[in-house]
């Protein structure tokens, strides 16, 4: 957003001091009202001034495209170097990034919030096959992204899920399934192997009964 305030025209010399000081406030009383109004215009979604440009948008987009569409190579492609970058090793992040397609996730980026020096703040919702069978709106929760010279060099937040869903499902496998559920599932909400989405799949039309029932 680039504003330019110019002093208008038309407070010439012969114009008395009460003149020109009236004048001066008129236009700075009016110049305010056109910052304030352009600022109302670029608050984004979140809540906050939107000042992030649009290829760290796409960026953004494209890390939640590729890390929840299955695509670990493509995801990994937008990361910063190993040596910079913090988050799990690649062999768990692999493993999450195969649970999340399995389970048909899909994220939208709704609202960010720039948080300087390089960070956003960004609503994401989030659901996947659990939201489905049930017929549940998506979660949303706000995660932090960290760019670097192009590239994702962290994300920091919840583990995006719906946790409701999550913990019925939790509530549901331990209650019939113990043993089988504590062997295919890492202790939730963390990354999960494909093993865990394998199980969740096998159970899933016998949960989605057993939930609309316990959370009607």
């Amino acid at each position: 957003m680039s504003l330019v305030l110019v002093e208008p025209e038309g407070l010439s010399a012969p114009e008395s001091r009460t003149h020109r000081t009236a004048g001066r406030r008129h236009w700075i009383s009016a110049a305010i009202i056109g910052i304030v109004a352009a600022a109302t215009l670029a608050i984004g979604e979140g809540g906050g001034l939107d000042l992030m440009s649009s290829s760290e948008r796409r960026l953004i987009e494209a890390h939640l495209d590729t890390w929840y569409g299955g695509d670990f190579e493509a995801a990994s492609a937008l990361r910063a170097e190993q040596k910079l970058r913090t988050g799990p090793t690649d062999e768990r992040a692999r493993a999450e990034v195969r649970y999340q397609a399995a389970l048909k996730a899909t994220t939208d980026l709704l609202g960010c919030e720039a948080l300087p020096p390089s960070t956003f703040r960004c609503d994401v919702s989030y659901s996947n096959v659990l939201n489905v069978a049930v017929g549940k709106a998506p979660a949303v929760m706000a995660q932090q992204f960290g760019i670097e010279d192009g590239r994702i060099l962290f994300v920091a937040g919840p583990y995006l899920e719906d946790e409701l869903l999550t913990d019925s499902f939790r509530r549901f496998a331990v209650l019939l399934f113990p043993v089988d559920y504590e062997e295919s599932c890492s202790d939730e909400p963390t990354l999960q192997p494909l093993e865990c989405a394998d199980f969740k799949l096998a159970h899933l039309e016998d949960w989605a009964s057993w939930h609309q029932i316990e959370y009607s």
